[in-house]
């Protein structure tokens, strides 16, 4: 039974890196099945075995990296909101070529669901109110924005600046006071 886990993984390694060899050289929406399993060197019944589209290829191996992360860690869960931003922060950098991959082929919504999902296992009370999921949004695609940004400078910041940066923003309504409101402006005037 192990070997066939071993050769399953291996399978499974095989077409995840085809895919995102291709799409250093492709557009996206024009690798086909055929591509993939022909570089990845396996058969399209080992490809279906695994998969049902390219998109759950990038997805199931972000989910297969979060559990490896996880195991990593022991397991644990954050114990503070910034500790669960520092935990997605990281995960980001582990596994940019894969979420790279993720943006440049329009599959943005993959990842807000993904992130959604953690959330709510990290903070489950968020989901039994209205403003909770609404918060939950919000904050999702705020975090992700600033991520995207993050991957399109290049990563410079750290994994402990960026998570600082988010933080920030998010617990102290710090964002506000980059942001000029033209109706302030016009009440200091008069």
């Amino acid at each position: 039974m192990q070997k066939k886990n071993d050769i399953n993984a291996l399978t499974k390694e095989c077409i995840v890196t085809a895919l995102l060899r291709l799409m250093q050289t492709k557009n996206y929406e024009s690798i086909s099945i055929t591509d993939i399993t022909n570089l990845a060197g396996v058969s399209r019944m080992a490809y279906y075995r695994n998969y049902k589209s390219k998109d759950e290829i990038l997805i199931k191996h972000l989910i297969d990296m979060e559990k490896i992360l996880l195991t990593e860690v022991g397991g644990e869960k954050a114990e503070t909101f910034r500790g669960a931003i520092g935990y997605v922060s990281g995960f980001f950098q582990e596994n940019a070529e894969v979420i790279q991959a993720v943006y440049d082929a329009g599959l943005s919504h993959l990842l807000t669901k993904m992130l959604e999902e953690r959330v709510y296992s990290y903070f489950p009370v968020a989901a039994t109110a209205k403003e909770g999921r609404y918060a939950v949004h919000y904050y999702v695609g705020a975090i992700l924005s600033v991520f995207k940004l993050w991957f399109d400078n290049g990563m410079v910041e750290s994994v402990d600046e960026i998570s600082d940066i988010i933080y920030n923003l998010i617990n102290n309504e710090s964002a506000l006071k980059y942001i000029v409101m033209p109706m302030s402006d016009l009440t200091k005037a008069k």
